[in-house]
């Protein structure tokens, strides 16, 4: 197929997708099946083959930067009394606990194969159209193309959220860096009077001075957390009916005019906004039975959100 021929970009559709798709569309709502609804009836229009799949999903990442906050928040109270009662074992316990909070919430942000649901599960779905090629061969290429359906809005502009996050990261690690030297220093000095010098003194109270300084940031953090609630005040016409308005009129071409020898796949993905979700379920799902009919080291994901902003290109 000559591509160079074909009107890529239907610009009047793809506007009146995005209009027609400016509500709420929080996971878990009507507004998310209303979304579905108009997604399929836009592909059925065109006798796109396509189907839905549910999953489960939960508020995992929230409920871990929530658990890592108030962990902070109580061990910095705690970490001055530790000291002065000579309990410096605890903080080693504590720190323990703490690192593996943050593993749990490290691989579940980084491993597309492993789902950790915590708190209360909620049901959403993917939606699947699948454009196969002209000739099918064993191991052919796939190119699929993902879009999210859901949107939430906060009061925080995306740049001050991603700085707060990054001092966040680093306030944490160098708490727990130094509470970590200096419960074990102290275990030390229990045994051997060599490590009983001026310099440890010195460091402690520095110690000292820098877990107040946490527990003040922690306060300020709180109470940003609390002010930044998940309502959705936006209709989400950027994020991400751009992204699912361009899929459509995209399926709808290539519908009419397939690949010669790659596949193509379209998934518009729910429960993004709380933990890319529906992609990890798709991983999950479709991993083992895409890597047996696809060469997928060959293989293309476009993910299309935010279309028109400086940070929605990837």
């Amino acid at each position: 197929m000559d591509i160079s021929n074909l009107k890529l970009y239907n610009n009047k559709g793809t506007i009146q997708h995005i209009n027609l798709l400016m509500f709420e569309r929080i996971a878990g709502t009507e507004g998310e099946t209303k979304a579905i609804n108009y997604i399929q009836k836009e592909l059925n229009k065109e006798n796109i083959e396509n189907n839905v799949e549910a999953f489960k999903w939960s508020r995992t990442i929230n409920i871990l930067i929530k658990a890592i906050t108030i962990f902070i928040f109580c061990s910095t109270l705690l970490f001055e009394t530790i000291i002065l009662l000579d309990l410096a074992w605890l903080m080693i316990v504590l720190d323990f606990v703490f690192i593996v909070i943050i593993y749990i919430l490290v691989i579940n942000l980084h491993n597309m194969t492993r789902l950790i649901l915590l708190g209360k599960a909620k049901s959403s779905k993917n939606i699947i159209a699948n454009v196969p090629a002209v000739e099918k061969k064993h191991k052919r290429p796939l190119i699929i193309f993902t879009a999210h359906y859901d949107s939430i809005s906060s009061k925080y502009p995306y740049n001050v959220k991603k700085y707060f996050f990054l001092i966040v990261i680093i306030i944490s690690s160098s708490y727990i860096i130094s509470t970590l030297f200096f419960s074990v220093w102290t275990h030390l000095t229990y045994f051997f009077d060599y490590f009983k010098t001026n310099l440890y003194t010195i460091l402690m109270a520095k110690s000292i001075d820098f877990s107040y300084v946490s527990f003040i940031f922690l306060i300020i953090s709180i109470v940003i957390l609390l002010f930044n609630r998940e309502r959705s005040q936006s209709l989400g016409s950027i994020d991400n009916a751009s992204g699912i308005s361009i899929l459509i009129e995209l399926a709808k071409i290539l519908s009419k005019n397939p690949l010669k020898h790659i596949d193509i796949l379209f998934l518009w993905c729910g429960a993004e906004e709380w933990g890319l979700w529906g992609s990890k379920q798709f991983c999950v799902k479709h991993f083992n039975e895409l890597n047996e009919e696809y060469d997928l080291d060959k293989s293309y994901n476009i993910n299309i959100d935010m279309v028109g902003t400086n940070i929605g290109c990837k």
